[in-house]
């Protein structure tokens, strides 16, 4: 049970872009607990020296939770003994989290603290907007506890220390010789943003909400520096960003120009009209799902161009006399060709296509409005009420009138 729980906080925790990381006997990759700064920053530097000081903190809980000298948050624990073979790992970190966005002032005094030389700053600045922000420390242990429980049996067998003072005292005592400063840390960390938002992106293309929401997740691990002093201007800022990037992904997947300028405008006025922060913050996700939901329904990027041609006319012009003929002439192909291509790529024939797409326009406006259903039926195609109805009883199971009725 213990094993499916650290796999799922495993998941819980990657997608709110924090690190579980499991560290083996071999303490082959301790450098990753904070991304591999103090390694691209100091020469030699030994993190060995910090897993010391964390496990002698342990002596009287199995947990620790800790602050280092970079105001960098972390849970820390040795693996029960039954789950060091299953992981084939002894230690795990969690985190780093920090529990606000750094400013020009923090970030001030950790290069005076550390006596780092101020071409240090964007590699500092880029690195503190890799690390995920959490809202307080109550937040950071509450969101840990139901697996520390599991693990080890009570709520109460953890504690907090800073080790900030214990660290500094230690700097005081070993001189690091710096790295030429070259902005390694600021090159991969953009590097690793753009990479984590292009994987987002790509899921979007595919319409795939699920992987993209949680590749989004990964993304916003990354905080990107504020452009203005207005928390309101740069949250809407990047969602207008954000709203271009989508529509630029949904292009990717063929869709016609037309449904992706209605869905990015509608967002672009939401995005303009909204005030409110924490709505606006939650917005993304409704983005997400919408474009992709843009891509399930009207890509038509495997289709052939003929093909193509025929569903975006079909869609546009759904409540005109559409027939098989008009169809073949409008791409110029045989009617007889046309039928077979079509009924191949799409597992439809013409016919059930086209009354597909009118039923679910008579749908919507048997959702949306109060038209008759004989002026519904004409507006979507059918000239006789009747076969509207034979059609959509076919189709739906219910007439259009007993449909409306089960809505209200």
């Amino acid at each position: 049970m213990n094993v499916d729980l650290i796999d799922n906080y495993k998941d819980i925790l990657d997608n709110q872009g924090i690190q579980f990381l499991l560290i083996p006997k071999t303490l082959n990759n301790l450098s990753l607990i904070d991304y591999k700064f103090r390694e691209t920053t100091y020469k030699d530097f030994d993190y060995k020296n910090i897993l010391t000081k964390v496990k002698k903190e342990c002596e009287d809980s199995p947990v620790l939770f800790y602050k280092d000298d970079l105001n960098l948050n972390y849970c820390f624990f040795e693996l029960p003994l039954i789950l060091q073979n299953e992981y084939k790992a002894k230690y795990v970190f969690l985190g780093p989290v920090i529990y606000r966005f750094v400013t020009q002032k923090d970030l001030d005094s950790v290069i005076k603290r550390h006596n780092f030389p101020l071409a240090l700053s964007r590699d500092l600045l880029e690195f503190y907007n890799r690390v995920p922000s959490l809202p307080t420390h109550d937040f950071w242990i509450s969101l840990l506890m139901p697996l520390l429980k599991a693990l080890f049996g009570t709520d109460n067998n953890y504690h907090y220390v800073d080790l900030e003072t214990q660290f500094n005292q230690e700097d005081s005592n070993n001189t690091y010789e710096l790295e030429e400063v070259n902005d390694n840390t600021s090159f991969q960390a953009v590097f690793d943003r753009y990479k984590a938002e292009e994987a987002m992106l790509e899921a979007v293309t595919m319409g795939d909400s699920k992987d993209a929401i949680k590749k989004f997740h990964k993304f916003r691990q990354f905080n990107i520096a504020p452009r203005t002093p207005d928390n309101l201007r740069n949250v809407k800022n990047f969602l207008i960003i954000f709203n271009t990037n989508l529509r630029q992904a949904v292009a990717k997947a063929k869709i016609h120009p037309y449904y992706i300028d209605g869905l990015s405008r509608e967002f672009a006025v939401r995005i303009e009209t909204t005030n409110n922060i924490s709505q606006l913050e939650s917005l993304s996700i409704t983005m997400i799902r919408k474009y992709c939901m843009l891509v399930h329904n009207y890509t038509t990027k495997d289709y052939s161009p003929v093909i193509k041609s025929c569903i975006e006319k079909i869609r546009f012009e759904y409540n005109e006399n559409i027939t098989l003929d008009s169809l073949a002439s409008y791409v110029a192909v045989t009617p007889n060709y046309l039928s077979l291509q079509f009924h191949k790529e799409t597992g439809q024939t013409i016919t059930n296509y086209i009354q597909n797409e009118r039923l679910e326009h008579a749908i919507l406006l048997l959702n949306s409005t109060n038209d008759s259903i004989q002026e519904i039926a004409a507006l979507c195609g059918f000239p006789d009420p009747n076969y509207f109805t034979r059609v959509f009883k076919k189709k739906k199971g219910i007439t259009p009138k007993e449909y409306r009725k089960n809505i209200n």
